[in-house]
């Protein structure tokens, strides 16, 4: 039955479009670069990769979230920009950006959706706790997904890809959930350690990323909307 599944979200890159929120940065710092779309997927897959293993190291305490600024030295040593001493000014314009994006159109009706036919929805994201909540807040979440359901991996005291993450959550889930679905775009975050969790992962690979594993890929929030309401389907 449809009420004994549970669906779960990733944030970034899933809900959230950071990959606008980097090309407006890129394109307000360098105006005269000739960047065209793959070249900003280029920058943007290894920007998000550096991201992704600062806040690992972060977690596991080697370094501070200072860091958090050295994901931009490799973008502009791959823009052959020898300075890179605006790395905080980049960063800060980033979040800037981050800011004035919102929920898109199909991921707010398939919110909708689920919210009418009462099936559990929930978050599980990695990120410091104030900053993950002001995005959950900015994208309106609340009105789709109650805030007990609502994880950051600061606050939960874990953080993917540790398999530990899913379960600590799926440990709160009410008795009579059966099956869990999750939606990310990380392949090393969200899909491999959600898969190995017994949930059923979705993979949004919007930025055409390499992966082992034999899942449901999506590149689209059309293609992740029709596949994640068959699948719900399918369960009853």
């Amino acid at each position: 039955m449809l009420n004994k599944s549970a669906v779960f979200f990733d944030i970034d890159d899933t809900l959230l479009d950071n990959y606008s929120a980097f090309k407006c940065t890129l394109k307000k710092y360098f105006p005269d670069s000739s960047i065209d779309e793959n070249h900003f997927l280029g920058l943007y897959r290894d920007f998000r990769s550096h991201s992704e293993k600062i806040y690992q190291r972060y977690h596991e305490g080697k370094v501070g979230a200072i860091h958090n600024y050295d994901r931009w030295s490799s973008v502009l040593k791959r823009l052959k920009v020898a300075d890179d001493s605006n790395r905080i000014d980049l960063d800060n314009y980033y979040h800037e950006c981050q800011k004035k994006q919102a929920l898109s159109v199909e991921m707010t009706i398939l919110l909708q959706v689920l919210k009418n036919a009462g099936i559990l929805c929930g978050v599980l994201t990695n990120g410091f706790s104030q900053q993950q909540q002001t995005k959950l807040d900015q994208l309106k979440l609340s009105s789709f997904i109650d805030p007990k359901w609502q994880f950051i991996s600061e606050a939960l005291g874990d953080a993917k890809p540790n398999v530990s993450c899913f379960q600590k959550v799926a440990d709160q889930l009410p008795a009579d959930i059966t099956k869990v679905f999750y939606l990310g775009d990380s392949y090393r975050n969200d899909i491999v350690p959600a898969l190995a969790a017994n949930w059923e992962p979705i993979w949004l690979n919007r930025f055409g990323d390499k992966g082992e594993l034999s899942v449901l890929e999506v590149k689209s929030n059309d293609e992740a909307v029709i596949e994640l309401l068959s699948r719900l389907l399918s369960t009853r």
